[in-house]
């Protein structure tokens, strides 16, 4: 990484490489006080990259919240096979380990109503979040039939019959009539907490074109029920969008997104899988 930088980017040369970060997607170093260099562990990787450098300067300029923001580009070279970034770094602890309180609800509301704004034909589309309701059906029913068997890490039993009459109130929502730029992916671990205060939003690369209520309903994984009331009353504020159709239906993705995450071997992804059901009021 040190002589990709000196030979690429000369003038953070004298910045020091500090820890290592593996996301997913990347691995994310430490490069001095304020900067970190973004490295894709994987082909896909790269692609998600590229999507985040070309869309989020275009889509950013107005946010008021704490995000990314890319500093320089850099090239294969020294035996590395991909493109890799230099970018701003936000301090805090990701809200899978610390999430969010409350009272940080209507923060992320605000923040979302800024994301949402109208897609165009050309915005990429996500083949997870991109989709109508029911083409996530047979993967979440078999999923919440799943995570009753099995249970939380911490005895939690999930409400069958309350689960399964959530999912089938959303399948019969009304569709979205909108498509908006979302972040497609805001789960605690690219959401930043400051102590249970909201902190910023990172890891943009599957950013794409979704049904507004796609975002609101990951946010279940970041703060209890109360904080997810707040994030309506203030989304709904800004956007007008918030209504019986569309809290089914971000209802449904919180529980579409929650049971995929109880089946993650990462400990920390199952707790979080397990807070979003409970603030779904979901678990016994």
């Amino acid at each position: 990484m040190s002589s990709l930088i000196a030979d690429q980017h000369p003038e953070y040369a004298d910045l020091p490489l500090g820890p290592r970060f593996d996301g997913w997607d990347c691995a994310v170093f430490r490069l001095g006080e304020d900067l970190a260099a973004r490295i894709p562990r994987t082909d896909d990787a790269v692609v998600c990259l590229q999507t985040e450098m070309h869309w989020l300067p275009r889509l950013s300029g107005g946010w008021e919240f704490a995000h990314p923001t890319f500093m320089a580009h850099g090239q294969p070279g020294h035996g590395y096979p991909w493109p890799w970034a230099v970018i701003t770094w936000i301090p805090g602890d990701t809200a899978d380990e610390v999430p969010l309180n409350a009272d940080a609800g209507a923060a992320v509301g605000r923040a979302l109503a800024q994301v949402h704004t109208p897609s165009p034909e050309d915005a990429p589309f996500n083949i997870e979040q991109s989709i109508p309701m029911s083409d996530r059906d047979p993967k979440t029913t078999e999923r919440i039939h799943r995570a009753h068997a099995d249970g939380g890490p911490h005895g939690e039993l999930l409400d069958l019959d309350a689960a399964l009459a959530l999912w089938s109130e959303a399948l019969a929502a009304a569709p979205n009539s909108e498509w908006v730029w979302s972040h497609a992916d805001l789960h605690g671990a690219n959401v930043l907490s400051h102590g249970g205060e909201f902190g910023g939003i990172f890891d943009w690369g599957s950013m794409a074109m979704c049904d507004p209520a796609v975002d609101v309903g990951f946010t279940h994984a970041l703060m209890p029920r109360a904080g997810v009331d707040a994030l309506l009353e203030a989304y709904d504020r800004e956007t007008g969008r918030v209504d019986d159709a569309f809290v089914a239906r971000a209802r449904g993705i919180g529980l579409a997104k929650a049971v995929g995450m109880a089946l993650s071997p990462r400990e920390v992804t199952r707790a979080m899988a397990w807070r979003s059901l409970e603030a779904l009021g979901l678990v016994h």
